[in-house]
């Protein structure tokens, strides 16, 4: 059994664990949504340097889901009376992108380090796939950034790569404040009326605590999926594949 395996198990036994202990105790909030509160009302009291921070934490948390995202959307639907907004989307959407984007490149720093970790076929797969590819590697973070698809994994496989750390900087920054943009016009269009319409749910609601456990799953399986991918054996395929086509047409 590879190390990433005992890894996956170990984390899916935890994730179990958590899940479990947050509904059969009575009352019992979970952290990570007492967490989002705090950088929210901090977020909400600091202004835009508090968005921008609240950012740059949530998207540090590699292997913990920190919805960071939402702390742009609350903001964005802030208001000071009826039809006064208190903040500017465009500029929750810069500060927010800068921060996420520093941040995310903690992902980057994980799998430059962590190289170890990672079978040495794996680590020549990676090569190979991001030196057949160069132009699609910065646009592919890009897409990731500006989505909500998470830009994690990609992060770790880049840095287990040593792919060059300006090269994807740019593509994730702009890709992050697009996404974060979007939801901060999101909040200021729609905050008032989803809160009537749904309510505001408690941080030991077990819908909060299973849509907080299921995105941390995700994260994971995402996470373990890139590193478990056969990369060497799909390089080596596109690699065989163009030959091919060259030849052909010459």
């Amino acid at each position: 059994m590879r190390t990433a395996d005992r890894v996956f198990i170990v984390a899916m036994i935890l994730i179990l664990f958590y899940w479990i202990n947050l509904l059969l105790i009575p009352g019992l909030a979970s952290p990570l949504t007492l967490l989002f509160d705090w950088m929210t009302q901090t977020s909400i009291l600091l202004g835009y340097p508090g968005t921008f921070l609240a950012s740059l934490l949530g998207s540090a948390s590699v292997v913990i889901e920190v919805p960071f995202a939402g702390v742009p959307f609350v903001m964005g639907g802030q208001t000071l009376g009826p039809g006064q907004f208190t903040f500017d989307p465009w500029l929750l959407g810069i500060f927010s992108g800068i921060g996420a984007t520093i941040g995310d490149m903690t992902s980057y720093a994980l799998g430059y380090g962590g190289r170890r970790f990672v079978d040495e076929a794996s680590k020549s797969g990676f090569s190979q796939f991001i030196e057949n590819h160069p132009r699609a590697t910065p646009l592919a973070v890009f897409v990731l950034a500006s989505t909500p698809l998470p830009v994690d994994p990609a992060l770790v496989s880049l840095g287990v790569a040593r792919y060059s750390l300006w090269k994807l900087f740019l593509p994730c920054l702009v890709g992050e404040v697009i996404f974060l943009t979007g939801i901060s016009w999101a909040g200021r269009l729609s905050l008032g009326w989803l809160t009537e319409l749904l309510g505001i749910g408690g941080p030991s609601t077990p819908s909060s605590i299973t849509l907080e456990v299921l995105s941390i799953f995700i994260l994971i399986v995402t996470v373990y999926a890139v590193v478990r991918f056969d990369w060497t054996k799909m390089a080596q395929t596109l690699k065989r594949n163009k030959m091919t086509d060259e030849t052909e047409e010459s």
